[in-house]
Parts: C-alpha cells; structure tokens; sequence
C-alpha cells in the first residue's frame, strides 16, 4: 500500500501511496493524496492535496485545498485558494479568496471576497460580494453585482 502517515496522530487509513503528513491530519482512502496542513482531511479519491490548517478535499482527481479551512467536495482540478473558500465540484474552477465559492461547472473563477459563481462555463465574479448563477462567459465585475444567466453579459459598477 506504501501509505505514509509522518505527522504526529495523522492517519492513512487505506487506498494506495497516500501520505497524512500534517499534525492530526487523515487520508481515508484513494492513492497519491497528501493531507499536509494540520487537521486537514483528504477523504478518497486520486491526487488530491489539503496543504492549509482545517482544509479539506472529499474526493475527486487533481483537487487542491489551498487555504486554511479551505474545501473541495469532488471533481477535477478544482481550486480553493481563500480561507473559507469551496469548490463543490465540476472541471478547472477556482475561488481564490475567503469565502468565495463555485458549485460547479467548469472553468468558473470567483475571484473576490464573498464572490460566487453557481455553474456554467467560463464565468467569473470579480467583483466583491457578486455572483453568476449560470450561462457563459458572464462577467460580475461590480461590487454586489448579479448575472443570473445568459451569454457574455456584463455587470460592472461604472459610475
């Protein structure tokens, strides 16, 4: 199995290559998962990382909690890079400040405090405290802003 568990009451539970490297951190299952931040988790799945302090990734291929109490609940290649932040599932998504978030769909990018993005494809709430609710290529810029849908629409705070 060669599954590692190196930092003080870690475990690896089972599954193949997994390393629980972070003070009281676990790997349940899958292979090539690494939970390295102290109290962080990585449930199953494949190569998937929980670097930061309480962060967590259930499953899935290729996810990475980045930031403290940071999650991934499932997919591929999934980002949670701000404290607080989750990525539901889905392909490529991002939520790269604290408490952003992404449901799902593929390539979306909450890129703000307290922005969301609920799905679709290639959409991005920059703005803080905005959100897209689906469609593509939708763009919140504007601080509250909403999308609710469509393709390439605008909202930005341009006074």
């Amino acid at each position: 199995s060669r599954n590692t568990a190196s930092g003080e009451d870690s475990s690896v539970t089972g599954g193949y290559e997994n390393e629980a490297s972070g003070q009281t951190s676990s790997v349940s299952g899958g292979s090539k998962n690494t939970a390295q931040g102290e109290r962080s988790a990585v449930s199953g799945g494949s190569q998937n990382t929980a670097y930061k302090f309480g962060s967590a990734v259930s499953g899935g291929n290729l996810n990475w909690a980045v930031a403290e109490h940071s999650s991934v609940t499932a997919g591929q290649r999934n980002q949670a890079k701000g404290e607080f932040s989750s990525v539901s599932g889905g392909w490529a998504n991002q939520a790269t400040h604290a408490r952003s978030s992404v449901s799902g769909g593929a390539r979306n990018m909450a890129q703000n405090v307290d922005a969301s993005v609920s799905g679709g494809f290639l959409n991005k709430a920059v703005g803080r405290y905005c959100s897209v609710s689906g469609g593509k290529s939708n763009f919140a810029n504007g601080e509250t802003s909403t999308i609710s849908g469509g393709i390439g629409n605008k909202a930005e705070n341009k006074f």
